[in-house]
């Protein structure tokens, strides 16, 4: 079994789960500040509910490659508010409106 921290799968998901979560509190195509997501997706690997959720959540977004449908924003759930909380702390500059409900 391959360690979760070399797991390239899972820092792939975790990358892509934290860029759909800064994308739906920021704009469409932002990326957090530099090294903001790298620390957040080493949260998400030293976690092993968090990496569970994020490669699951990227199971169901990769059946839908095929799809000409645009992906579905991520769930606003505990996971969500984890991230972006764990984004904020790491220095992402979110808009001030991102307290509330996602866009």
């Amino acid at each position: 079994m391959v360690p979760r921290r070399e797991d390239a799968d899972l820092i792939l998901d975790a990358v892509s789960y934290v860029d759909a979560v800064h994308m739906d509190l920021a704009a469409e195509n932002t990326a957090p500040a530099p090294g903001v997501a790298g620390r957040v997706v080493a949260a998400i690997l030293a976690d092993p509910a968090l990496s569970d959720y994020v490669r699951s959540w990227a199971s169901e977004r990769r059946a839908l490659e095929a799809s000409v449908a645009t992906f579905p924003r991520p769930p606003f759930d505990a996971t969500y508010e984890r991230i972006r909380e764990l984004l904020r702390r790491a220095g992402d500059r979110l808009p001030q409106n991102s307290n509330s409900t996602p866009r």
